[in-house]
């Protein structure tokens, strides 16, 4: 029974709605409160037993003062139960130092009250103004008592018990106080260390989890040297943003043709890494399964495959997707065929950079009214030219000396500057300059670029 009215009391004013950072606020102006009454109690009872009638009364009566705080607060006024408490406990001492003077010290309580409102208030102005209410009240009651006699005079055999009396109640007010705060400190401190080891616990579960799923997602995209086995040489340098990655590559070769596709997912993270998985299995299904080797077809079955899987409810906008380049190469006829989704690829030959850019259409979004369309590009191209597919995050990485994106100009230039080296010197020196120019900001997004030799 005990338990069920101290349980009540401490939660009282407090819903399955009140937020987390004000339930402990809450307690304390209860307690707080309740301190007050039983104070106001344990008076009335010793000028009870002193035989004080009227004083008797008189505490009983201020633990009325008291309840509307308690009141508000259960109607979620919380801020203005603290100011009413605040002023309240102000009037309490006030009647008690104009109806009995000051002279066994009541002013000692005024101390009590100068604290309350840093207690309670979460905002400085809050406390501040609650310390200046505070200050107003004793500034008044000391001027009222020095001009005014007590309205009812204490008995002078009691006003030394009685000071003493109220010296040991405001020590053991403030001692409550304090042990109070300090144990609602504990209280709170170790649940949040239980929570922080909880959180710790959980985050090594979701490392492990999304290490394990980014070796699943390697497994299905494939590895980078059986794909650049089958040119004169190149490199692949894909480096997710998170432990999973959105970008990703494909490759097959279908009728004495090769196959290589870069795609950008919308966003990163799991749910890019699962958009990456979807577009590597409707690829294989389109170009291996179906038969369909050219490029702007690809695109245009990729995209109708994504808004049928993505779209659940008819009509309904969806704007994930991807943004890919296609191309084939016939090593036999010396062509090759392009096409993109809001994409571009880089071609160097004789020293010359050419670029070549896709539909601005992505694969899979719905938000577009009119007809999607990916442009196919032929193209001839002699041995030793190169070739240079990538996604937008080598450009879009913020970094430098004024935090700035790379940008696609000096992307371009890059590529330019380097395409004459080998290979392995490219991807060293793309690695070197984007790691030089991150320097201390985080990564801004997956990052995939690829490089081929023909």
């Amino acid at each position: 029974m005990f338990n069920k009215i101290t349980y009540y009391l401490k939660n009282f004013g407090i819903t399955n709605d009140t937020p987390t950072f004000l339930i402990r606020r809450i307690h304390l102006l209860t307690y707080i409160n309740i301190t007050c009454v039983s104070v106001a109690l344990f008076y009335s009872f010793l000028f009870l037993v002193l035989g004080e009638w009227i004083p008797a009364i008189l505490d009983s009566i201020l633990v009325i003062l008291f309840l509307p705080s308690l009141i508000l607060n259960k109607i979620q006024k919380h801020k203005t139960a603290n100011y009413v408490l605040i002023i309240n406990v102000n009037i309490a001492i006030m009647i008690v130092s104009i109806v009995y003077g000051d002279e066994y010290r009541n002013e000692l309580f005024y101390l009590v009250s100068s604290i309350l409102g840093i207690i309670i208030h979460k905002k400085r102005f809050d406390a501040i103004l609650s310390f200046i209410i505070t200050i107003a009240f004793y500034i008044f009651s000391k001027s009222y008592c020095y001009y005014n006699s007590p309205l009812f005079p204490t008995d002078d055999k009691l006003i030394g018990p009685l000071s003493i009396v109220g010296f040991i109640s405001v020590a053991i007010i403030l001692y409550l106080l304090i042990v109070y705060i300090r144990n609602e400190t504990d209280d709170y401190e170790t649940k949040i260390i239980n929570a922080l080891n909880n959180l710790e616990e959980k985050k090594h579960y979701i490392l492990d989890s999304l290490t394990y799923a980014a070796n699943i997602q390697k497994t299905i995209v494939g590895n980078k040297e059986e794909v650049l086995n089958k040119f004169k040489d190149g490199f692949i340098i894909l480096k997710p943003k998170d432990i999973v990655c959105g970008d990703f590559y494909w490759f097959s070769e279908v009728n004495g043709q090769k196959i290589i596709a870069a795609g950008d997912c919308t966003g990163h993270g799991v749910p890019a890494a699962f958009m990456t998985i979807m577009g590597n299995d409707f690829l294989n299904d389109i170009v291996i399964k179906e038969n369909i080797t050219s490029p702007d077809k690809i695109l245009i079955e990729l995209d109708k495959k994504i808004i049928n899987k993505l779209s659940s409810n008819e009509g309904e906008e969806r704007q994930d997707g991807m943004d890919i380049s296609i191309l084939v190469i016939n090593d036999e006829t010396k062509t090759m065929k392009f096409a993109g989704a809001k994409s571009t690829i880089f071609i160097v030959n004789d020293n010359e950079l050419i670029t070549v850019k896709g539909s601005h259409f992505p694969i899979g979004s719905t938000q577009y009214k009119e007809t999607k369309e990916y442009e196919l590009h032929n193209i001839k191209f002699n041995s030793g030219e190169k070739i240079y597919l990538f996604s937008d995050g080598y450009q879009d990485q913020f970094g430098g000396e004024k935090g700035k994106k790379f940008l696609t100009k000096k992307f371009r230039m890059l590529i330019h500057e380097i395409s004459n080296e080998t290979m392995f010197n490219q991807k060293q020196r793309l690695n070197e300059e984007f790691k030089n120019w991150k320097k201390n900001e985080d990564q801004t997004d997956d990052v995939l670029v690829i490089g081929l030799e023909l």
